[in-house]
């Protein structure tokens, strides 16, 4: 075995054997299916430890996180991440500390108190604030790369979806959709800030069940982007998984912009941009699929 062999979950600890001789194997134990999803292969090491074993392609994202987590361990924040203990000089693993803490099932939300929401708003929209208004130093820039789907591509490329759809299906009706972008359009300006870009509900952690202690993991995929798109990312999840109605994840985005603070007057737009890009994608899915 060698340093470009395939990882795979069967032959995850025997690379690790080879390459981190230092690490027990017989300490690893499985977080869930997590360890055999994603960019990594992730365990848990005796009782404190997270280890992550990158797959071959994604060993700069795992020194971009291990860069960027270390550094953030240097600010007084309010949020929490998990502390860089080591890392393989090419990226092929890297251990952190566990937080002391869980995250929630999105079901949950539906089930929050007014003080419970305010709670978990208030702790998500500052976090958000302080990550996207910090100026990072260049050491921990190099690592992080800039997007290639600013807003001027997002348009043309969801242009190019809705032709698609409507060439090849009568069964969805892509004019509202069409005028709906060509309405935002004239609001996406451009900004540039460190975001997390996969602010999922299972990122986020809360600190021994405290609702203000708020934890937020995997950075692997932190890009240069506009800051709208790590609250844009978090109400496609919120709409896509909580009642259709809309009016609990309408609720629980409103408790996090009450405190996400920013001088982005079309913020608003941004995120209904986003959430159009993802239907319009899942759309463009779906009737591609059938032509397949």
């Amino acid at each position: 075995m060698n340093q470009t062999t395939k990882i795979t979950a069967e032959n995850v600890c025997d690379f690790l054997k080879r390459f981190a001789t230092g690490i027990s194997v017989e300490y690893l134990k499985p977080i869930s299916n997590r360890h055999r999803g994603g960019d990594s292969f992730t365990f848990y090491y005796r009782d404190d430890v997270i280890l992550k074993i990158a797959r071959n392609a994604y060993r700069t994202r795992l020194l971009k996180e291990v860069k960027l987590t270390e550094y953030l361990h240097t600010l007084s924040m309010p949020f929490t991440v998990a502390k860089p203990i080591m890392a393989h000089d090419k990226g092929f693993y890297a251990m952190f500390s566990r937080i002391n803490g869980s995250s929630l099932p999105i079901e949950a939300l539906e089930k929050f108190t007014a003080k419970e929401l305010e709670s978990f708003g208030k702790s998500l929209g500052t976090s958000l604030t302080f990550l996207h208004r910090h100026k990072f130093p260049d050491e921990v820039l190099d690592h992080i790369r800039r997007a290639d789907d600013p807003f001027a591509v997002a348009i043309r490329d969801t242009r190019q979806k809705l032709a698609f759809i409507a060439e090849n299906t009568a069964e969805i009706y892509t004019n509202r959709w069409s005028e709906k972008l060509e309405n935002l359009q004239e609001c996406l300006d451009q900004r540039w800030a460190v975001v997390h870009t996969d602010l999922q509900i299972n990122h986020l952690f809360f600190v021994q069940e405290d609702f203000a202690q708020l934890a937020i993991i995997d950075f692997a995929d932190a890009l240069l982007h506009d800051p709208a798109v790590d609250l844009s990312e978090f109400a496609i999840e919120m709409y896509s998984d909580l009642p259709p109605d809309g009016n609990v994840a309408k609720r629980v985005i409103d408790a996090v912009l009450k405190y996400y603070q920013t001088d982005d007057a079309a913020i608003t737009e941004k995120i209904e941009f986003g959430l159009l890009v993802f239907q319009i994608g899942r759309a463009y899915r779906w009737v591609k699929s059938s032509v397949d």
